[in-house]
């Protein structure tokens, strides 16, 4: 690996320092999609080699030991957890998360995927109002049939019958949702590392036997594929934390367009596939929705904090 020299590094972080928090977190949203959609392109790599419950399970492998000394240095909290069965949950929906979107990133246009898979705001509302009976308003339920009318819209099953991926995208989607839940609930109990350790481990525990299973010989050039995927998409979520820990989520929801341009770039280049009409349509509802919803949900915990525990 190579490393930047410290005076390089301390002039980055010293002009990091001095932006404004919400530019700063928007660079490293922006920062965070450039990486996603690289790992996207890894996906596609390395399902030529690997079956995709093999590539989930040495995903998780490597990327346990890329944070293996994150884990050591709260080694103290990681051994006494508050709310294990929620992170078991978590890391329960956290494996029908990724077998979903792994495997609708391999057979359906880049574009598409990424406007489905942007739905999981507006499930996240649905459940937010059933299970944690939270006070859901109108305008987010509008919103929310919105946004589900986009989906509608771009799995046409009007016009010729419904993508069958494209559904497994949409059930990813309802993963993420339930995973989103699940960290609400345990995030007061636990720390983010102490999750995700133990969400890590249930991964493992899950989708070893099925790896096993499915398993055929690994590549050395299948082995790089993967290890590049499983880096790249750590780099991303401790970019995407960042963010969000730094800037409102209300200012950060708008550059979802942003991803979703990045991710039909990125597919009609290197794969050439064209959005049809009823998907540009369908995206624009979603992705308007869910930055809307994002937008109010934002506004709501910001009420709750100016209204104190009083």
């Amino acid at each position: 690996m190579v490393l930047l020299p410290p005076t390089l590094l301390e002039r980055v972080g010293g002009a990091a320092r001095r932006l404004p928090r919400d530019l700063l977190a928007s660079l490293l949203v922006v920062l965070a999609y450039a990486t996603f959609t690289i790992m996207a392109v890894f996906v596609r790599n390395a399902a030529e080699h690997l079956p995709v419950i093999v590539i989930v399970f040495l995903r998780q492998v490597l990327t346990m030991l890329l944070m293996t000394p994150l884990f050591w240095m709260n080694r103290e909290q990681i051994r006494h957890p508050m709310g294990f069965r929620l992170h078991a949950l978590r890391g329960f929906t956290a494996v029908g998360s990724m077998l979903c979107g792994l495997t609708a990133l391999v057979y359906v246009p880049f574009a598409d995927v990424t406007a489905i898979q942007m739905t999981e705001a507006l499930f996240v509302t649905a459940l937010a109002a059933l299970l944690l009976r939270e006070t859901v308003g109108w305008r987010r339920w509008s919103a929310t049939a919105v946004g589900f009318l986009g989906v509608v819209v771009m799995l046409g099953p009007f016009s010729g019958g419904i993508e069958h991926y494209a559904l497994v995208a949409l059930l990813g989607a309802v993963f993420s949702a339930f995973a989103v839940i699940s960290l609400r609930l345990g995030s007061t109990l636990d720390s983010t590392v102490t999750v995700l350790f133990y969400q890590g481990l249930v991964v493992l525990a899950l989708t070893a036997p099925l790896a096993w299973w499915y398993w055929q010989p690994v590549t050395l050039a299948g082995l790089q594929v993967v290890f590049m995927m499983s880096l790249v998409m750590v780099v991303g979520q401790l970019l995407f934390t960042s963010a969000l820990r730094m800037g409102e989520a209300a200012a950060l929801a708008p550059l979802g367009y942003l991803r979703l341009l990045l991710m039909g770039v990125v597919g009609y280049w290197l794969y050439a596939e064209v959005p049809s009409l009823a998907t540009v349509l369908g995206a624009l509802l979603v992705v308007g929705s869910a930055s809307y919803t994002l937008h109010r949900n934002a506004k709501r915990q910001e009420a709750i904090r100016e209204e104190g525990p009083g």
